[in-house]
Order: structure tokens, then sequence, then C-alpha cells
């Protein structure tokens, strides 16, 4: 029995190696070298007997000098850094969040490598380089996500927004899209809802930057308010409705967030000082003191100063044809004067109590070809409007846009958005 094994052995090898031959110039490989790979733990246990790394995750107005005093660097380093990333990132403007990584040589104690990782940047690595440093952008660059956020208002709009999901700035830009149509201090109410579709940039698993809103939904006091995203032949770039109209007009709905309108527009109003009745040709937005007043819409000031029982007073011309006016002011915005050009939305001061006040409030008047006009009860024009050449391609984004708000709801809700439009 023993030898009929061994015999069957002996063919096997005999057969194995007529038909593979060993090369005898090359030895039997050694069976432990079939495992042999660097291993990572104990390369890194060996870096770290030379060098130790230091990190700092960046806190509000934290600066460079500050965190390398903090992790004990010499801040002559700080100024190189400075040097060598000239052009090539804001190492200058650390924000929250950024983050920053030093490899130092125990032996003396110097740096050897140090990289930057802002929050929504890049990464720079910077290395010595004969003479001093370089500065390296490195890393995968960010890609595009697209995301829907939906939401019920339970208190306002920026605690219902980020609680369900919605980064913080593009809370505003939501309100800004619909500022001409929502008064987001009397409009919106408990229950309202906002659906927002938008781009985001990723990398590593993380949103680095987040925008721009590409379709946004409201529903407020039962009116519902669409917004899509669009950039025409020309290079031009809006938010138009389902009609193709831009929901930008020629002036926000009102020039700051008020508490409550004291007083309405009317010929007959007793004033409060003086005790006699005299016309108020104007709107009084009662609002806390300091609260910042815009600009209604594109325009130059054509008066900044104190005027009677204005106080301080802003006026704003906006064309040939509108002129609006802010009084009580308790200050001037920064840098602006007679001739100064405002945009739509811009600050120009804040509200106070100069004049004859008796409280914080701004004393808004309107004006069209010189005539006082009540701003509550005028309509304005839109800004510009998809052309009808171009209709049928904005209309088929609408649909996309509209499916990826409202989900598996957008068939069954299909016959009342047609009876809103």
């Amino acid at each position: 029995m023993l030898c009929m094994a061994l015999s069957c052995v002996l063919v096997v090898f005999v057969w194995k190696n007529i038909l593979s031959p060993p090369d005898a110039s090359t030895p039997a490989p050694d069976q432990e070298s079939l495992f042999d790979y660097p291993d990572s733990f104990a390369l890194r246990a060996e870096y770290l007997e030379q060098f130790s790394i230091k990190s700092h995750s960046i806190r509000r107005n934290d600066t460079l000098q500050q965190v390398l005093q903090e992790l004990g660097i010499p801040l002559e380093y700080a100024v190189q850094w400075l040097k060598s990333s000239r052009n090539i990132c804001e190492l200058n403007k650390l924000r929250p969040n950024d983050h920053l990584t030093i490899h130092v040589r125990l032996e003396d104690q110097q740096p050897t490598k140090f990289i930057y990782t802002p929050v929504d940047g890049d990464t720079y690595t910077f290395r010595r380089a004969a003479g001093g440093w370089e500065c390296q952008k490195d890393g995968a660059p960010p890609f595009p996500v697209i995301q829907t956020v939906k939401g019920v208002v339970t208190d306002n709009l920026y605690d219902s927004g980020i609680r369900a999901g919605l980064p913080a700035g593009l809370i505003m830009e939501l309100t800004d899209l619909f500022a001409y149509d929502i008064d987001f201090v009397t409009d919106l109410r408990r229950g309202d809802t906002f659906a927002v579709h938008f781009e985001q940039q990723v990398r590593e698993g993380k949103r680095v930057s987040a925008g721009p809103v590409l379709a946004a939904e409201m529903v407020v006091g039962g009116q519902r308010y669409k917004a899509f995203y669009y950039e025409l032949p020309d290079g031009y770039k809006g938010y138009f409705d389902a009609g193709g109209s831009s929901l930008r007009k020629l002036f926000l709905k009102a020039p700051l967030s008020y508490s409550r309108i004291s007083s309405t527009f009317t010929y007959k109003r007793f004033h409060p000082i003086l005790k006699i009745n005299r016309p108020h040709l104007g709107i009084d937005y009662a609002a806390p003191q300091g609260t910042p007043i815009s600009a209604l819409g594109d325009g130059v000031i054509t008066f900044l100063g104190r005027k009677g029982g204005f106080g301080r007073y802003v006026e704003v011309r906006h064309n040939g044809e509108f002129k609006t006016t802010y009084g009580h002011l308790l200050k001037y915005a920064a840098g602006l004067r007679k001739g100064s050009k405002v945009a739509q939305g811009q600050v120009i001061g804040y509200v106070g109590a100069s004049g004859l006040a008796t409280g914080p409030h701004l004393d808004f008047r309107f004006y069209k070809h010189g005539k006082p006009v009540d701003f509550l009860k005028t309509e304005f024009p839109r800004a510009r409007s998809i052309p009808k050449a171009q209709m049928a391609d904005f209309a088929a984004k609408c649909e996309i846009y509209l499916a990826a708000l409202r989900g598996s709801q957008y068939a069954k809700n299909e016959s009342d958005v047609s009876s809103e439009e």
C-alpha cells in the first residue's frame, strides 16, 4: 500500500516537471517573502519618533500668529508662510473651522511641513525649499451634488430651515428670492411650508459650499410661490416664476425687518409731538434701534444729512420717475455720501429716533414723478423676463425642478398648480 502511494507521488512529480520544467536560474520563492509588505503602523511609529504633528481648528477671531504662539511655533514662520502663499490662498483670512496641521522635527523643534485646509476650499501644503518655503494646492477637487430639502415653519424660517437640513446661507438666499412678494416679518405663519432644490460642492463626504438655489417653492398663507433659476443665451442669470416672469421687481416689498407699521399713508394724522392734525404722506415702520435699513432699489443718494423734523435723513433717486426717503435714522452706513450709488438691498442706515420722533422707527416715503404715493398700494413692474424663444426650454427645466421639489406629490398637485398660475 505504501509503495503504491509513493509511486503515485513520483508519477505526479515527473508529470509536472515535464509540463513545466523548473528554471535552474530562478531560486525557489521564500514563503515568507510572499507576505512581505510595508507595515503602515510601523512606518507611522517610526515617523513619530522623529516628528510631532500639531493640529488646530480655527475659532472665531483666530489669527495665524495667535495659533502659532499657542502651538509653540516661532512667529517668524507666519511671515514666511504668508509670503509663500501670496496669490495662491488667503492664509491671512482664516475662518472658523479652517484646519491647520504642522509637522515639527523633534531634533530641533523646527516645522518641516504645514497643511492648511479651509472649510470650503482646497488643501494647501507648505514644504521647505531652497531659501524658504513652497506652497502647493493639492487634494481632490470638490464635485457638485444636487439635494432637495423640505420643511414646515414652526416658529421662524431660519430655525425651521436649519432643523430641516437647509444650509444657513441658503435660508438667507431663499428670503431674498421671495422678498418682492413675501413680507417675511408679517406674512409668515406657523404651518407654512418650503422646499428648496439646490446644488452643493462636496469633497471627501463633506459639504464645502452650498448654492446656488436651482428652484424653490413656498406656501405662505395658502398662496403658492415658486422660483426657478435659469440662464439666458446671452449670459443673463436670474430667477423666474413658472410663467417666465422675473421674480426681481423694481423695488423690495419693505426697506427693513420691522416689528409693525405704526402709521400709514394718510392726508390727516394727529402728530404725537406737535399735537395737531397734519398729512403723513409715508409709512412709519416701528423697529428696534439699530435695525439695518436697506435701499428699496438701485439708485443714487441725492441727500444725506439732517433735515428738520426728519432728523438724520437719506434721499435716493431711482431714475427719472421714482424717489424714496428714509428719516429719523440713528446713523448712516459707513462710506456713503451725496452722489454715492447704492444697490437694491444695500444697507444705507440704521433705525433711530432723531428729529421729531417719540421712539425708534423709520419714516419711509415714496415719490413718483415728484408726488408722494402710498407705497403699500402701488404695483411695480418686474425686471427682465424669459423671451418667447427660450420658453419651451425653460418650461422643460421647470418640470424637472417641480418633480424634485414635490417628489411623488407632483402629479397629485398638478391640478391646483395650474389653477394658481
